[in-house]
């Protein structure tokens, strides 16, 4: 049936996650890819569906297409036929709209029964076995196992074989029978042992196909002999006749069963897994479920384990696994430094525009690692204040190192991702490189204007900036830092109340728009301390404080603006590298696609959050007294304060617009006097069309991100290694507080105070003073 709609759809498509289920019952779906597809006039469900295929990797005919209904996110729609097609469009017909959840049909699993209605128990005859019986699936045998019916040539076959005194039924184990959903991946092992005359290349093959058979059929083994040239099995449980022997055919590795009794008459049957189930062997087990999820907890692995395959691990033992299965990932983590070269060709290749280069280390073959998508650097350039936050944050993986970021901000202040490096530590000479590798991106050729980076001072930083920007950027020092700094240079002793003052002045220094405010919080620091008052003076305050900094930086005092980012790479850091980076693109690609869908509803002039900071000067507005006004100039009261405002340029003395982009409550008054709209003097970044060209273009998906080299380096390929690993012996200590970020708040923790000395950090007991004096009374 064909569909007219009356305005343009757009079909919002998420493939590739699942759903998460709250306490209330509703549902919330974690995606991992989006697509946009458009709802053509006459489009059906067949056709519908053409457009998802040819975007994800998935069949139409298995292909299933759900949503919810307006205002129910419980239940989820199922859409099988044109009808169910045409009646979702109906109800998002006036949303412009709607959202769609691309899944999998997953076939039913092979000779499954229905399950048969609860039926009276009988009594058992006399000397008759009662047994439970489950149809075994048909799951092929190992592949490497010779086959029954082959013949071997040169190998003497003499030894004789000695059949089953019972024959093997179909299931002659005694399980109870399992959900449908449980047990599934234990399945694949039911019938790796088929019976006498089985052949392996070896007992280390057979005693592994028996482990597993014994986990797929849920019961415990010991072993009678277990020698180098032949192994006997049998039962655990007293008085179960299942047994099975095995051995080597003379001349040959080859190892053949012999004997074996299939049938189980033990009824207490534990899913527990055998005793031999090591450390190693579980570890293995899980080993890429500990690659894909590099976070998971032990508990976790536990339950799934019990889930998939009905093994019982403590949690000391899912522990000791999952240890094993990350010392044996090192190897892979370490491998995929050698394909860096060939997946920084695949970014560009696959978005054009785009840069990722190394630079090699002149002591090391470590390549650091720089990453700029064209989305992020056009976006940037077309929608972005001029104004990038440099930062750095630690990798906690194993082979460490650090991650260097540049970071804007967008017309709703939200942070947005420009570029990233990947480097073995944070210092002047890599700081360097990062900051020359940026200046092409934000600078391209023939552009004009100046930039304001918010950033340390330290570690080189400054000396960079100045040598490769030079004129064309103005250096804010990261408030955080220059707290952290002051805190740490103080040789005083001072109490916790007159550091955390101390701070507060700072703060409160480096936010006072005027000279007078500037030079009263100073005053205050002084009264508490001449050695805080003059390092204050001698730090540059020019390149800090807003009464004399010469740039715009809307009011962002702290260069830790990407916290979002921070959050990606704590995920991510235990990931080798480049899945890491890929995982930092699709979050990105997720950001960009996400923040542009939001935007397209917003019916403002401004971005939502710049819209609400202009109705609260509104609202300060009406308290605003009109004293007189001369030309141009107005003089306005607010509170105690007396500000002139140019009506002309829409300057205040309370610097305000020059400040945050935004005209201050002294300017509305006198802009709403003259029938002017305050909306004309904002900053252009804040307008929604300046948003919409942030997030227009995409960051595309990399295809093939694993193994996409071979290990082995050909002539001429440059060799990449993981930068070397400088733990220092002990246990490693975790900062609380993190870099950059120290304010008043963080002094309101009272600190360990001396009471001998005063001193702060340490007791009367460990005071160094009191030991000195002891040490020489002592001599």
């Amino acid at each position: 049936m064909a569909i007219v709609p009356s305005k343009k759809m757009i079909a919002i498509c998420q493939y590739g996650g699942d759903f998460e289920t709250h306490d209330d019952g509703t549902m919330n779906y974690i995606g991992v890819e989006a697509y946009a597809v458009d709802l053509d006039e006459n489009m059906q469900l067949s056709g519908f569906k053409q457009e998802i295929a040819e975007t994800v990797d998935l069949n139409v005919d298995a292909m299933i297409i759900k949503y919810f209904l307006p205002g129910n996110k419980k239940n989820l729609i199922t859409v099988s036929k044109d009808k169910d097609f045409q009646r979702m469009v109906n109800y998002y017909r006036e949303a412009d709209q709607v959202e769609v959840f691309v899944m999998k049909d997953t076939p039913p699993a092979k000779n499954t029964k229905k399950k048969q209605p609860t039926r009276r128990p009988q009594k058992a005859t006399p000397n008759m076995e009662t047994t439970a019986v489950v149809q075994a699936a048909p799951v092929p045998a190992i592949t490497n196992a010779v086959a029954l019916n082959e013949q071997l040539v040169g190998v003497d076959t003499t030894n004789e074989i000695t059949p089953a005194a019972v024959p093997i039924s179909s299931n002659p184990f005694p399980m109870v029978v399992a959900d449908n959903d449980e047990r599934l991946a234990a399945r694949q092992w039911e019938n790796l042992i088929t019976g006498v005359g089985q052949r392996f290349h070896s007992l280390a093959e057979f005693r592994e196909a028996l482990r597993k058979y014994s986990i797929a059929h849920a019961f415990n083994f010991v072993y009678k002999k277990n020698e180098n040239q032949r192994v006997t099995v049998k039962c655990k449980a007293e008085g179960c006749p299942w047994r099975i022997h095995a051995s080597k055919l003379s001349t040959t590795q080859l190892v053949c069963i012999k004997t074996m009794r299939p049938v189980h008459t033990c009824h207490e049957v534990t899913s527990k897994a055998p005793f031999r189930a090591k450390r190693s062997w579980v570890g293995n087990l899980i080993k890429e479920k500990v690659k894909e999820s590099p976070k998971i907890k032990p508990k976790e692995i536990a339950i799934e384990l019990k889930r998939d395959y009905g093994i019982d691990l403590n949690y000391s033992q899912a522990r000791r696994a999952k240890e094993y299965a990350r010392e044996q990932l090192l190897g892979s983590y370490k491998d995929a430094y050698s394909e860096l070269p060939f997946f920084c060709e695949k970014i560009k290749e696959t978005n054009p525009g785009s840069l990722a280069s190394f630079s090699t280390k002149e002591d090391s073959s470590f390549h650091r690692l720089f990453v700029c998508f064209h989305a992020s650097i056009l976006g940037f350039l077309q929608g972005c204040r001029p104004l990038l936050f440099l930062d750095g944050t630690p990798l906690n993986s194993r082979y460490q190192g650090m991650l260097l970021t540049a970071t804007a901000a967008d017309g709703d202040d939200s942070a947005f991702p420009v570029a990233f490096a990947v480097v073995d530590e944070e210092n002047a000479d890599n700081w360097h490189w990062f900051i020359s590798q940026l200046k092409p991106m934000v600078y391209p050729a023939g552009s004009q204007g100046q930039i304001t980076f918010v950033a340390d001072f330290q570690k080189g930083i400054r000396e960079s900036l100045q040598e490769i920007f030079g004129g064309e950027c103005y250096h804010a020092y990261c408030l955080g830092y220059l707290a952290e700094k002051l805190n740490k240079d103080l040789t005083g002793h001072f109490s916790h109340d007159a550091r955390r003052l101390m701070v507060e002045d700072l703060y409160a220094a480096a936010h006072a728009p005027k000279l007078e405010a500037f030079e009263k919080c100073t005053e205050d620091i002084k009264a508490i301390s001449p050695e805080a008052y003059n390092w204050v003076i001698s730090s540059e305050y020019s390149h800090w404080a807003n009464a004399f900094f010469g740039g715009l930086r809307y009011n962002h005092m702290t260069s830790n603006f990407g916290n979002h980012l921070y959050s990606w790479v704590s995920e991510a850091n235990e990931l080798p590298i480049t899945q890491m980076v890929d995982e930092l693109r699709g979050k990105m690609m997720q950001l960009i696609y996400t923040r542009r869908v939001e935007a397209s509803q917003w019916m403002s002039r401004l971005t939502p959050t710049m819209e609400e900071k202009l109705k609260n000067e509104f609202i300060k507005a009406r308290s605003v007294q009109m004293l007189r006004t001369q030309g141009s100039k107005s003089e306005v009261r607010y509170g105690e304060m007396i500000d002139i405002v140019d009506i002309e340029t829409c300057d205040c003395s309370c610097r305000g617009l020059e400040l945050t982009g935004l005209p201050c409550c002294h300017a509305i008054a006198v802009l709403d006097l003259y029938g002017r709209s305050p909306y004309d003097y904002c900053s252009r970044y804040f307008y929604v069309e300046m948003y919409h060209l942030t997030y227009a273009d995409s960051i595309h998906p990399i295809p093939n991100v694993e193994r996409l080299v071979d290990s082995e380096t050909e002539d001429g390929m440059v060799l990449v290694t993981p930068p070397p690993t400088m733990r220092t012996p002990g246990r490693t200590k975790i900062r609380k507080i993190t870099p950059g970020c120290i304010g008043p708040s963080d002094f309101l923790k009272r600190q360990l105070q001396c009471g001998k000395c005063k001193g702060l950090g340490h007791n009367k007991r460990s005071c160094k003073e009191i030991n000195d004096q002891i040490v020489a009374n002592g001599q």
